[in-house]
């Protein structure tokens, strides 16, 4: 009797201790009440495919990602920097912007770029050299009727549309009116002939020209555009009190866009479940302008720097502030790959 009330205790102490670790099991299990919130900051309308795929992956990693909608990068950077976000994508040179106001914020991670993309109105008469785009700017000049190019005032289509006219000899200033027009009205806009041109994003471009007939005059990427547009920024004080989740959000964004970094039809597909824009402006802005990499081409966050300086956007040239504001070392330790090859794509 006394080897039985030993045998019954002994089960009764495995299943309470099953019972047990069981329940801690399910408190770190993915999705759990235990799981760590993460606020995540995203312009309206962009990163679809990672849209789709991060919040899933988060869970891999005790993550519960809640996307939060924001009309600018700028909008999103004063979030950041106010605590209301953990993490948020920017761009080039909104990283420049934080640095010279001495926000706090770091560059950890890129996304890609290919999203300015200047159009024209079928009924504006250019053509895609630039001389032939510096040609058709300067005889409405001479004729009192400068051209109107619509643009968000202030944003990075604006700075990059001001150092393309400057590269082939316009003055922005001078030989053109500027329009500041929200990227969502750009395809009305060139359409009812309210603008001439308009330095889109991929997106808007494509559903112009698809829809009014506006014609691609310009795809500024690569080159002398440079390809780094976007990225992932955290607040400088996160990764100082807490790397380990830093590194979790970075670890669940490189294999979120690892399922469709590299693979255009994952791309489409994963875009189209987040997207409101035609299938057809979908795939054509995927396949014929935007690349995606979680890599970060380091000279064009500088180049970008330098160029705010030139346009009198910014008051130093603080290019050299950049390696400062990029800390790629916990992209190296989730991909295994060297910082030196995360700083160049």
């Amino acid at each position: 009797m006394y080897s039985k009330t030993i045998r019954v205790g002994l089960a009764q102490y495995c299943a309470v201790i099953v019972l047990a670790c069981g329940a801690l099991v399910s408190s770190f299990a993915p999705g759990s009440a235990s799981a760590e919130v993460v606020r995540h900051g995203v312009q309206l309308g962009a990163l679809g495919a990672l849209r789709t795929t991060l919040v899933e992956v988060g869970k891999k990693y005790n993550i519960q990602y809640e996307l939060k909608d924001f009309r600018s990068s700028t909008s999103a950077m004063k979030a950041l920097d106010q605590g209301e976000l953990h993490i948020a994508n920017t761009t080039a040179q909104h990283l420049a912007r934080a640095i010279e106001q001495n926000i706090k914020v770091v560059w950890v991670a890129g996304w890609g770029g290919g999203y300015n993309v200047l159009i024209a109105s079928k009924n504006f008469a250019v053509g895609t050299t630039d001389a032939s785009v510096k040609a058709a700017i300067m005889k409405r000049k001479a004729a009192g009727k400068p051209i109107k190019i619509g643009v968000p005032t202030g944003s990075m289509q604006n700075a990059k549309l001001l150092q393309y006219l400057s590269s082939i000899g316009v003055d922005g200033a001078k030989d053109v009116k500027i329009i500041n027009v929200p990227f969502h009205l750009h395809p009305r806009a060139i359409g009812s002939g309210e603008v001439d041109m308009v330095m889109a994003l991929a997106g808007f471009a494509e559903l112009a020209m698809q829809k009014s007939g506006a014609k691609l005059v310009k795809h500024l990427y690569k080159g002398r555009y440079g390809k780094q547009e976007v990225g992932f920024i955290v607040q400088k004080s996160l990764i100082e009190k807490n790397p380990g989740l830093v590194q979790r959000i970075v670890a669940s964004h490189v294999e979120a866009m690892n399922k469709f970094i590299g693979n255009m039809s994952a791309q489409i597909a994963f875009e189209k479940k987040y997207s409101r824009f035609p299938p057809s402006v979908i795939e054509n802005t995927e396949t014929r302008y935007l690349r995606y990499h979680y890599r970060t081409n380091v000279v064009d966050l500088k180049a970008m720097a330098k160029q705010l300086y030139t346009l009198g956007w910014s008051k130093q040239d603080l290019s050299y502030k950049v390696d400062g504001a990029v800390n790629l070392t916990f992209l190296s330790k989730a991909t295994g790959k060297s910082v030196e090859y995360l700083s160049k794509w």
